[in-house]
């Protein structure tokens, strides 16, 4: 995969994650259903990645991906980029995410990431693995 190959498909995922026309199944379908998300310290597998796409439908009012690094290597991507979002009861927060990606078959099989909760209610810290 290129690297505007490689910005292209994570600019596709993070869209359809955070576009409340689309439900947590339909974002569910870029991940096999062996994935797995390494994420703060904490793992998803795909049933609890998409109770986490449900949470973060139902938090977030809206939310852009600013790309500051992607990184492609064979089957292998990496990104920096920063997270904006608007939650429904009107407070904003910042993200900066730095994650690595496993590609197989042209879906996510496995994402080791990092998140640092750069502006909003410390409560929200855990918003890259909240889940029900």
């Amino acid at each position: 995969m290129t690297h505007t190959q490689a910005h292209q498909f994570l600019t596709k995922v993070f869209n359809s994650l955070f576009d409340p026309a689309e439900t947590a199944e339909q974002t569910g379908r870029y991940f096999p259903s062996d994935y797995q998300q390494h994420a703060d310290g904490k793992v998803l597998d795909h049933a609890l990645f998409i109770e986490h796409a449900r949470t973060l439908k139902a938090t977030l009012q809206s939310a852009t991906v600013n790309f500051e690094k992607v990184i492609a290597s064979g089957q292998s991507l990496a990104s920096v980029h920063i997270v904006n979002a608007i939650k429904h009861n009107g407070q904003s927060l910042k993200v900066k995410v730095v994650a690595l990606y496993e590609i197989e078959d042209g879906l996510i099989r496995r994402v080791d990431e990092l998140s640092h909760l750069l502006e909003g209610d410390a409560s929200d810290r855990d918003l890259g693995t909240r889940h029900n």
